[in-house]
């Protein structure tokens, strides 16, 4: 959805994170999933990587053992890293690092720990005299026997990340990064968001309003949930008042029923004043109308509030 409505309402959030991440910080972003962590590393990427001294390694893979062997391919394939160095034939340091074929060799790189790989990995670094970035799309999994060998990356490079959590028992590899903290979209950028892809898919809705108000209180701001009701929606031929009111997402808001409750407080106000009535108690009586009173406008409150939300 991204090449349809770009990164609206995520302009000055960009900025600030490149300001910091040209200052040369080691930088988490946080903030819970689909809120648009790694795709906004990839729009702070690419205003980077337009910088002569810096190496980019944009790291993709969650699991441990992955990223580690992206970083030694990363470096591998900008010439920092000799084959040598990954118990590869030496006779492979001799070739330009764009001839050596990564799927032929990825089996052996595969077979050596992660300390073995960390232990190839921050000698190269350090001999580059320039800046290397490392972008990491996820560290959530990180755990504590990993804790070092980060610990030692962070001492030869950048590192630009994203956690959806951040687990206490690996706090010490945290204190190293600068948080900055993701923030759900706002309803009018939701909106903005749901109005640009219905301009420019060119879908059939029948009450663009409607849709427009169900799908921003549905993905309650978060970007993934917003993209994954549009894009379902772009598949119906004609999107119909009856399929917008069944649209629902997980992330979406919800609404405590309390139309049970109404029933019961108004049952028992009732009853408490023929109860006065038959007992001829006046004090009971004007307490139950004061109650029913009170009950019909917190209901009159609830229901308006919940007709703008829907």
């Amino acid at each position: 959805m991204r090449h349809i409505t770009g990164l609206i309402g995520r302009e000055e959030l960009i900025e600030k994170i490149t300001r910091e991440a040209r200052k040369g910080r080691h930088l988490l972003l946080t903030g819970p999933a689909g809120v648009g962590k790694s795709t906004l590393l990839e729009a702070v990427i690419d205003r980077l990587i337009v910088r002569r001294d810096l190496i980019v390694l944009h790291i993709h893979e969650h699991q441990a053992k992955g990223q580690f062997l992206e970083i030694a391919r990363g470096l591998l394939e900008s010439g920092l890293l000799k084959p040598s160095a990954l118990e590869l034939d030496a006779a492979l340091d001799a070739l330009n690092p764009a001839a050596i074929e990564w799927a032929k060799i990825k089996r052996s790189v595969n077979r050596l720990s992660i300390r073995d790989l960390t232990a190839a990995i921050i000698p190269a670094i350090h001999a580059h005299k320039g800046r290397v970035l490392i972008a990491v799309d996820d560290l959530t999994a990180v755990t504590p026997t990993l804790v070092a060998f980060w610990l030692a990356i962070l001492d030869a490079a950048q590192l630009l990340t994203c956690a959806s959590e951040k687990r206490k028992n690996v706090s010490r590899l945290w204190w190293k990064l600068a948080e900055i903290d993701i923030p759900p979209l706002s309803v009018d950028t939701a909106r903005e968001i749901a109005q640009t892809y219905l301009t420019q898919t060119g879908m059939l809705v029948e009450s663009p309003a409607l849709f427009i108000a169900h799908v921003v209180q549905q993905a309650n701001g978060n970007p993934q949930a917003l993209a994954d009701l549009l894009a379902d929606s772009s598949k119906e031929r004609v999107v119909d008042k009856q399929r917008i009111r069944e649209m629902r997402h997980a992330a979406g808001v919800r609404y405590l029923d309390f139309t049970p409750v109404m029933i019961v407080a108004l049952a028992s106000i009732i009853g408490a004043r023929y109860l006065a009535i038959g007992t001829g108690d006046t004090e009971l009586y004007v307490f139950a109308g004061m109650a029913a009173a009170v009950v019909i406008s917190i209901r009159v409150f609830i229901f308006r509030g919940a007709g703008k939300a829907n």
